[in-house]
């Protein structure tokens, strides 16, 4: 009897163990496939354009839609969406190159930023003027607060890994990118005129 039991007992440890391997290799073969249609979304992505869709309060203010579409064909985006392409396909591809280039853009959309910030400036007068000097002003100090708690919550101690400083580098440049649409935005309210400097 004590035979027959350590016999049952043995049988159902090795079904047991059968068990465990079999849904081992199940969990596998379905993390494989989560990882692997990950992989495929990411590269879905990367091929969409970035610049399909801007921010709700871009085109706001025109009814029209036409401005809207003056943005979605910007010069900027079209450039930085060629060259992240190829430079993310590229065997060269790092997070310090992906900094550099974002800063370059970054540096684009900033001074974009300063000449129609500047062409408002020059368009206004009286109330109209000192309310746009007093919004810039805000959101200047809105953007660097910004920046500022960002890096020291999550930056500084690594909290967001190494792509931590890309990632705070991208939102930068889209923080600009946006202020610098919505100012071009009043130009175009004011005179019906989309222009940028950037030339490529």
């Amino acid at each position: 009897m004590k035979g027959k039991m350590l016999l049952l007992f043995f049988i159902a440890m090795l079904f047991s163990a059968c068990q465990n391997i079999n849904q081992s290799t199940t969990l596998n073969s379905e993390t494989k496939s989560i990882r692997t249609e990950s992989k495929e979304i990411t590269e879905d992505q990367s091929e969409t354009s970035n610049n399909e869709v801007l921010s709700m309060s871009i085109g706001t203010y025109d009814l029209t839609g036409e401005f809207y579409e003056e943005m979605l064909r910007n010069p900027i985006d079209h450039d930085y969406e060629v060259e992240f392409n190829d430079f993310h396909n590229s065997e060269e591809f790092t997070t310090f190159g992906w900094r550099a280039l974002v800063s370059k853009y970054s540096e684009d959309w900033d001074k974009e930023l300063n000449h129609i910030y500047n062409m408002l400036l020059s368009k206004l007068d009286g109330e109209p003027k000192e309310a746009l000097i007093k919004s810039q002003r805000e959101w200047l100090k809105y953007h660097l607060r910004e920046t500022e708690f960002v890096e020291k919550t999550f930056i500084n101690n690594g909290y967001l890994g190494t792509q931590g400083s890309v990632s705070l580098d991208t939102v930068r440049m889209e923080r600009i990118r946006e202020r610098t649409m919505q100012l071009l935005e009043y130009r175009y309210l004011l005179d019906g005129e989309v222009e940028f400097l950037y030339q490529g």
